[in-house]
């Protein structure tokens, strides 16, 4: 299974989160943040600036090379510049995403908690296994609605 580009990934991260903040639909960061990544084509994201920062860790899951915040130099990212990626690595780039998130909102408990159950260890999955199953989940609903 293979997502066509950071876009598509981008999707199934919406699809992913939409669907653990539909559990309990509590206001919190967890909604504020999704509000900031909804999707808009062209744009990316509502908030720009959330599109140059899932871009710049998929270019780090893909490439090793973190472009750092706060120089402009994110601006600079495409989605075309991009390669396509497989579930493991969107899903790594979307933990790191979000993680950084979490790192400049002064660390929220919410988001750490989710953090913590949504770790992953390549060949040995996540802290709660019942995320990876989701996150697939999340993969299917996008590809097959596109």
């Amino acid at each position: 299974m293979t997502l066509t580009n950071p876009e598509q990934a981008f999707l199934a991260v919406n699809a992913f989160l939409r669907t653990l903040w539909e559990r309990t639909r509590q206001p919190g960061e967890l909604g504020l943040f999704l509000g900031m990544i909804a999707y808009v084509p062209g744009d990316g994201s509502l908030d720009p600036a959330m599109w140059t920062d899932w871009l710049a860790w998929v270019k780090k899951v893909q490439t090793g090379e973190l472009v750092p915040r706060n120089t402009g130099r994110r601006g600079s990212l495409t989605a075309e510049m991009m390669q396509p990626l497989n579930p493991e690595q969107a899903y790594l780039a979307m933990v790191a995403f979000i993680e950084e998130y979490w790192n400049v909102v002064s660390r929220p408990t919410e988001i750490g908690d989710l953090l913590s159950e949504m770790r992953y260890t390549p060949g040995v999955g996540t802290t709660d296994p019942e995320m990876w199953k989701r996150w697939l989940t999340a993969i299917e609903r996008v590809q097959a609605s596109r």
